[in-house]
């Protein structure tokens, strides 16, 4: 065999061997959602609105009622919070953890997320903690398990905050804060392996405790505003 016949085969050879390596892989893949499928495992879109609600559980620093697929209540506990004085604005990240106890197709249930919110505020906000100042926001919740409608759920979902009031030049860039966020959509999903267990009771709800001291301030201003998620 002369070199270009020894070329031509290992070419050959390596097409041959990059096809069964791609089969193999899609078979697993397929393997692996007929497993899910088989135990009964599906990821669900969800999507809706929020706003301010008092319909939180006890201990919580505020709360949501939430519209939509997800049919219930959002209460909110803050574990903590950070904010940085930038050139233009003030970037304001907060930590913490939530209970939505409510219905999902036509079910009741709950479930925990631990939540990260990342905003923008104008300048003075991280002195002031003045909730108004907003200029763009949204916030990731990871959900970590539930009970009834709920049960073994995992998933995430995104609020996205609708600030009211904000404006500015499209020539210059200079915008100025309205009066903060007034009601928060929200779009995710959720995976279950839709296992039923009894619905979650307000006992379930994660408290304040293990909180930092900045955060319960936060929490102080967050409730006298209304205008943050």
């Amino acid at each position: 065999m002369n070199a270009m016949e020894l070329g031509s085969s290992y070419k050959e050879g390596w097409r041959g061997a990059r096809l069964l390596a791609a089969c193999a892989l899609a078979t697993a893949m397929m393997a692996q959602g007929n497993a899910a499928s088989a135990a009964g495992e599906r990821s669900i879109a969800v999507s809706g609105n929020s706003t301010f609600s008092d319909c939180g559980g006890a201990g919580a620093d505020l709360a949501l009622l939430m519209t939509g697929d997800l049919t219930g209540c959002l209460s909110v506990f803050i574990q903590d919070y950070t904010c940085n004085e930038l050139g233009e604005f003030d970037h304001y990240r907060e930590y913490g953890r939530e209970t939505f106890v409510g219905t999902w197709r036509g079910k009741a249930g709950s479930f925990t997320t631990d939540y990260t919110v990342d905003a923008a505020y104008a300048k003075g906000f991280c002195t002031s903690l003045d909730y108004t100042l907003q200029l763009s926001g949204s916030c990731i919740h990871r959900i970590g398990g539930g009970t009834g409608a709920f049960a073994n759920a995992k998933g995430v979902f995104k609020l996205f905050d609708v600030v009211t009031g904000v404006t500015g030049d499209p020539v210059t860039g200079q915008f100025a804060a309205g009066s903060g966020a007034n009601n928060f959509l929200y779009y995710g999903s959720i995976r279950t392996n839709g296992l039923g267990r009894p619905s979650a009771t307000l006992q379930d709800l994660p408290t304040g405790a293990g909180r930092t001291p900045q955060a319960a301030i936060a929490a102080a201003g967050k409730a006298r505003s209304g205008r943050s998620c």
